[in-house]
């Protein structure tokens, strides 16, 4: 048993000594790909600045530039930076040099899928109107990151004809998932109102519709903040969906008009204090008569945040800042605490100290430092 002890410990040391010289030979052959790869960027990237600063499109280019995800970078990245005439040109250098075939190729392979992926967002990047029905046929991939660039690309070209689809999409996927769909709609604009509204007035009339999409097409039309989503946003404030009314009211403090003001104080009659106090928000911005006096009221709301979101809108109403000197000086403590925050936040409760410092203050000044003291 001794005696075999060396040559045990002989082959342990070979075998340490090959495998450090695999992980050495491993780690220099990985910098050389690397460092290779970061000089071919580089030559890519000059390659296509001089063409464009010349404008200037080759005849024909080396085949190896179509299929290379480096090449297919530098376009992307150049044509993240320009705008206008030397956007288009650098769609045309892309299209002469075969790189819109090649992606819509690649990605349609499933093997391998890294690779696929990565022709999937060059494509969402790079493709042009033709390449629209190509992206579209992407919404169907097994793949839920194929399918996220195939909408990023599609909301990318503007393509509204693409919205009901790509809702329908939503409605299948996980919630990952649809918050990129939603993030990519946002991106189209005001141009996406339209569609998106069309597609939520069929959708509250299925039996089977999807509650979460409905939110958050909704929500999207809030980000987007169109106006001429208002009806559709009123309906959705009176439907007896709760989530539906606490987005309606989120989406009208961008959207809403006067029109909106009436089923607003409707809402903050809600029995869901989430729809009160997103309601109280949207009033704070939309404002008009009867408004202030009706958010003050919620003042008195036994929900935390709701209270909160009344001072926070009366601060922005005219005549906000007295009816939170008089819940200061009220005998509800919790309102009193809200208006006292809320005054000490925007800065009134401050600028009335100072000018009781002063000596020149007015009457509400002192009533409102004197209650501040007291409360």
């Amino acid at each position: 048993m001794l005696s075999s002890l060396p040559t045990l410990l002989g082959a342990t040391t070979a075998a340490t000594v090959a495998l450090t010289g695999v992980l050495v030979v491993t780690k220099l052959a990985h910098r050389e790909v690397q460092r290779w790869r970061g000089t071919r960027s580089a030559h890519y990237l000059a390659a296509i600045g001089e063409m464009l600063s010349r404008r200037m499109i080759p005849q024909s280019t080396p085949k190896a530039w179509a299929t290379d995800p480096l090449f297919w970078d530098a376009l992307a990245e150049y044509r993240l930076l320009v705008t206008g005439a030397d956007r288009e040109h650098i769609d045309r250098l892309a299209a002469q040099a075969g790189v819109h075939r090649a992606l819509v190729d690649r990605s349609r392979r499933r093997f391998p899928a890294s690779r696929r992926l990565r022709a999937a967002a060059r494509l969402a990047d790079l493709a042009t109107p033709l390449q629209r029905q190509h992206l579209r046929s992407l919404l169907a991939d097994r793949s839920p990151q194929v399918r996220t660039q195939a909408v990023r690309g599609l909301a990318r070209l503007r393509d509204i004809e693409s919205i009901p689809a790509i809702l329908d999409l939503a409605r299948r996927v996980s919630p990952w998932e649809a918050a990129r769909i939603a993030d990519a709609l946002v991106t189209i604009g005001l141009a996406a109102t339209g569609a998106i509204c069309d597609w939520l007035d069929r959708e509250m009339e299925r039996p089977d519709c999807s509650e979460e999409t409905v939110a958050l097409a909704g929500r999207i039309l809030g980000s987007i903040g169109d106006p001429e989503a208002e009806p559709t946003l009123l309906r959705m404030l009176r439907s007896p969906n709760p989530e539906w009314r606490v987005t309606a009211a989120s989406a009208l403090e961008r959207t809403g008009g006067p029109n909106a003001i009436e089923p607003l104080l409707e809402a903050i009659d809600d029995h869901s204090w989430q729809v009160r106090a997103r309601a109280a928000v949207a009033l704070g911005a939309i404002g008009g008569p009867g408004v202030t006096r009706a958010v003050a009221g919620l003042l008195y709301d036994p929900v935390w945040w709701v209270r909160q979101n009344a001072a926070s809108a009366l601060s922005e109403l005219p005549g906000g800042t007295d009816h939170l000197i008089a819940a200061l000086e009220g005998p509800d403590p919790y309102a009193a605490d809200t208006a006292l925050n809320q005054l000490t936040i925007s800065g009134v409760l401050a600028e009335a100290a100072e000018r009781v410092r002063a000596g020149v203050a007015s009457e509400k000044d002192r009533r409102l430092a004197a209650a501040a003291a007291s409360t």
